[in-house]
């Protein structure tokens, strides 16, 4: 049971980062936002980034204790989570060129 709870919250994690992916993009076109709105975006996105890495690094280690994981899908969820740090990344540069933008 817990098993299958686990994988769901990888699933979870995987199909809500696409949309996150839309919405920064409807956020770097928008025209009419004030600049603290921006700022709250920008906050908010990289909260939820923040919380993904922490969701697959809990995940893993659940798996990694108390499951017989093969070593090939450790690696792949590792891979996983290393992949969202450069997505992290790069929503830190953006803000930091809306910021440049519509900034004080």
């Amino acid at each position: 049971m817990s098993q299958d709870v686990a994988l769901s919250v990888l699933q979870l994690v995987a199909l809500t980062i696409p949309p996150i992916a839309v919405l920064i993009q409807m956020l770097r076109r928008s025209e009419n936002l004030t600049w603290r709105m921006r700022k709250l975006s920008f906050g908010l996105v990289i909260v939820s980034v923040v919380a993904f890495i922490a969701t697959g690094i809990a995940v893993l280690s659940y798996f990694l204790t108390y499951v017989a994981v093969p070593q090939l899908l450790v690696v792949a969820i590792s891979l996983t989570i290393v992949g969202l740090v450069p997505f992290a990344l790069f929503v830190a540069i953006l803000y930091m060129e809306h910021r440049e933008e519509f900034g004080p």
